[in-house]
């Protein structure tokens, strides 16, 4: 037997009623994709439509922000007095989208404006009261932040005690006390009356630029589009519009620094979509802040300059290949201090490079199915790092509850960032372990899984009916779907060092469905069983002109009794003592 390695969450049986098969009809949405819909709360005419036909008409009214009238005045008036306006970004995707959009946006109205991206590595995360020292005492007059500064209050305070007004754009979770800045913009903000409260930062600062401007300004739905993704907020709503709009945007982007990091990302501008921002444009722009000095990135979204777009873009690139090669070794060494009794993983290790260590702690997470901590001890004493969680358990309101502890914290739910004096490293793992066992928190990642279907039901058409759904991201994934009793008819690894699996499957009424596993090489052993039951998305493997069904395998369980031959020495690296095993 095989257990699964996620906590598998099998579909509702649900009757479709005949008014929503009806709508279905009239939509023109096959059949089997109606549980879909109705799973992911598309249930009325008016739903449906709205979903398969995203409007820029539909987007909210801005105004609806709190305080978002008495900012727009405020910038306004600098604009008309000359004044010097510093925009205060974030080291991120989304930070360096949003600062964009903001400079570009003020330019355009004449402003005398400059940027500045804080350096994770110097300045920290959100407003930093020596860098705020310095800008003002070079004139700056007005100080806007974007993706950051709702929990800024030490900095905005100097800059009130200097005379100089903070405008704060944010979407990060709010204090219980608010900085006291001359605006805050925020889409939850509990005085406001803003009907959507996922925007990511981007999304605050394209809506800052729509009342600034008085209309869409559409030339910067690429930009919304490539932060919103990397972000990982909702992907429903209004983000949903932003990003479809933003996506045909970028397939005929008329920003050379964009274009020149497409190219380098090896991407075919047509074929340009969320898995190729999620997976391509995201990571190298976060790669430069989480490495070095960020602000370049600004300078490779608005150049105008052909050749210094071209070096940006493949010095972002340069970058994000070191920032993959530290990610594989950084994880391979905290693996192997994985303590299987702990029930959350705390991982330290000496100067690890603080910059990826979320990206690690994710990894680890998906490995164990335990919330991870991976920190770094630099030599000051401090363990420093960053933390990811499961659904089930709220990372930041445990780790909320341990404050004392540590010298600075700070997240939301799934995410953290933290340090700590090394020597209470030990400490922490203990009384994270006891809060868990006092909570009765159980680890484990839950795996949604859209539809039981039988390998008849895949087909080209089929999979092509999927894409009604897209752009797929947070609350509006790509479908996984569960094939059960099937069998393996061939198996192979492939990949440089075999780390990856191809297979066919094969049930009882001789249909067949190629698939691929990536990373699932060292378990083709595995796959020679007659009773598996595999989760995937589906695809279609397009090689030579031929177009084929694909499973791109997510996880997989075996509920038969299993005899492995490990007698080739071939074989006996593949020996595996985690799962309960009779050895002979």
């Amino acid at each position: 037997m095989k257990q699964a390695s996620f906590q598998w969450q099998l579909p509702k049986k649900q009757e479709l009623p005949e008014t929503f098969i009806q709508t279905l009809k009239e939509k023109n949405i096959p059949l089997p994709l109606g549980s879909l819909f109705w799973n992911r709360q598309l249930q009325t005419p008016e739903a449906v439509e709205a979903f398969l036909s995203p409007s820029l008409d539909t987007l909210h009214d801005p105004f609806l922000f709190f305080e978002m009238d008495k900012a727009v005045e405020r910038i306004q008036q600098a604009i008309m007095e000359g004044e010097r306006i510093l925009v205060y970004g974030d080291y991120d995707a989304d930070g360096i989208t949003s600062t964009t959009i903001m400079k570009e946006t003020l330019e355009l109205l004449g402003a005398d404006v400059e940027f500045y991206l804080p350096n994770r590595f110097t300045d920290g995360y959100g407003p930093n009261q020596a860098v705020y020292e310095r800008k003002i005492a070079e004139g700056i007059q007005l100080i806007v932040t974007v993706d950051n500064g709702v929990s800024g209050h030490e900095a905005i305070n100097y800059a009130n005690e200097q005379g100089v007004d903070v405008i704060v754009t944010d979407h990060h979770e709010m204090p219980q006390d608010l900085p006291g800045a001359y605006a805050i913009i925020h889409p939850r903000h509990p005085a406001g009356e803003y009907p959507f409260g996922e925007l990511a930062g981007v999304g605050v600062a394209f809506k800052v630029a729509c009342a600034l401007l008085e209309e869409v300004p559409v030339e910067f739905l690429d930009l919304v589009a490539i932060g919103t993704i990397a972000d990982m907020v909702s992907l429903t709503d209004e983000n949903r519009v932003l990003v479809t709009f933003g996506l045909q945007t970028m397939k005929q982007t008329e920003r050379i620094g964009l274009a020149k990091l497409i190219d380098v990302s090896g991407i075919q501008p047509e074929g340009l979509n969320e898995t190729s921002i999620g997976f391509s444009i995201g990571p190298r722009l976060n790669a430069i802040g989480r490495l070095e000095d960020p602000n370049p990135a600004v300078h490779l979204m608005s150049t105008f300059d052909e050749e210094e777009a071209q070096t940006l873009a493949e010095k972002l690139d340069r970058i994000n290949t070191r920032r993959k090669d530290l990610v594989e070794v950084i994880t391979e060494e905290a693996m192997a201090m994985v303590r299987p009794d702990d029930r959350i993983n705390v991982i330290a290790g000496e100067n690890w490079h603080e910059g990826i260590l979320g990206i690690v702690a994710g990894r680890i997470l998906r490995a164990t199915g335990k919330p991870t901590l991976v920190l770094t001890i630099k030599e000051d004493g401090l363990a420093k790092g960053s933390g990811r969680s499961t659904e089930s358990v709220n990372l930041f309101e445990m780790l909320d509850s341990m404050r004392e502890w540590m010298t600075s914290f700070g997240g939301h739910h799934a995410a953290v960032g933290l340090s700590l004096e090394a020597v209470n490293v030990t400490i922490l793992q203990e009384k994270l372990n006891a809060y868990m066992l006092e909570h009765d928190l159980t680890s484990g990642i839950d795996l949604a899984i859209d539809a039981i279907l039988p390998l008849a039901a895949v087909s080209l058409e089929f999979i092509d009916s999927l894409q009604l759904l897209a752009p797929f991201g947070m609350d509006n994934p790509l479908p996984n779907f569960l094939f059960e009793k099937v069998s393996v008819t061939s198996s192979r690894t492939v990949g440089s060092d075999n780390q990856h699996l191809k297979f066919s499957l094969i049930d009882e009424t001789n249909q067949q469905l190629d698939g691929i596993g990536f990373g699932f090489g060292s378990e083709s052993l595995e796959f020679q069983s007659d009773e598996l039951s595999v989760v995937g998305q589906l695809s279609i493997n397009e090689w030579n002109g031929k177009r084929i069904p694909q499973l791109m395998l997510e996880d997989y369980q075996i509920n038969a009794l299993q005899v492995f031959d490990y007698r080739p020495k071939r074989n006996q690296h593949l020996l595996n003592f985690e799962e309960k095993t009779l050895f002979i």
